[in-house]
């Protein structure tokens, strides 16, 4: 009798808690399981963007898009990689970064400049082409974008001979091959006029690119919203707890009376 009545208590705070979520905006299995469930539950909505991000002022963690349970903010210029991002019913962008296990408004994020921004860019000059074969075997470099200075490998080999059809011709006359996917790589630039060159300068600077460009109105609602949820919550959560305490004190008083 008094397993059964203890159940049922709990069960009345368990239910107390879930109504007081928003199940329009995130479905209740994310309080208890790890914090990407959110994306297991949308996968099918995420799309994968796999980029590191550098944090910018007041960049808020969320336990899910437009969940949070309690308040804390990356640190300014943090990097903060981003593996998967999905996209809510008022349009604002939000990404997940694995190792915190958190969500974040893309628009608090910025992107340094790098291989989608050069080919947006420079999207006319990019052209396809007869395949040019880069030979298994033979090491060469890796770079981030044509003239971008920095390196991501170095002695990179191949297993077997592949094929790149699209090309850019730099300033000084350099041709450039990219591919999308190369053997697990995303996004290869390589120099085809030199192979092993690593001491290509790079062409002009660039700032920050914020990772979403959005209202800031609307990102400012979401966020008082966000806020305002975690009271409600605790003091939901309190009372419920104060009136379970109020009847196991009551049961146990009858019970009290009863074996007299």
């Amino acid at each position: 009798m008094k397993r059964r009545f203890f159940k049922v208590i709990a069960g009345v705070i368990l239910f107390a808690v879930l109504a007081v979520i928003p199940q329009s905006q995130v479905s209740a299995d994310v309080i208890f399981e790890p914090p990407n469930s959110f994306y297991q539950r949308h996968r099918e909505e995420c799309s994968y963007f796999g980029r590191r991000c550098i944090a910018g002022e007041n960049a808020q963690l969320w336990t899910a898009p437009n969940l949070s349970f309690g308040y804390s903010v990356a640190e300014e210029y943090e990097e903060i990689d981003i593996s998967f991002v999905y996209t809510d019913d008022r349009g604002l962008e939000w990404g997940l970064n694995d190792a915190q296990g958190k969500w974040i408004l893309m628009a608090d994020l910025f992107l340094e400049y790098s291989s989608p921004e050069f080919m947006q860019e420079f999207a006319d000059d990019i052209i396809e082409s007869d395949p040019q074969i880069l030979p298994a075997d033979i090491p060469f470099v890796i770079w981030t974008y044509p003239e971008s200075g920095e390196i991501r490998e170095v002695n990179h080999t191949l297993p077997e001979d592949f094929e790149l059809d699209l090309f850019y011709t730099d300033p000084d006359g350099r041709l450039w091959g990219y591919t999308a996917y190369m053997y697990g790589t995303r996004d290869v630039w390589v120099c085809l006029s030199d192979l092993n060159d690593t001491h290509i300068s790079p062409r002009g600077e660039h700032e920050l690119i914020r990772a979403q460009e959005a209202d800031e109105e609307a990102i400012a609602l979401v966020k008082r919203a966000g806020l305002s949820f975690i009271p409600v919550l605790i003091i939901s959560v309190a009372a419920v707890v104060l009136i379970s305490g109020l009847l196991i004190w009551r049961f146990r008083i009858k019970n009290k009376n009863v074996n007299k």
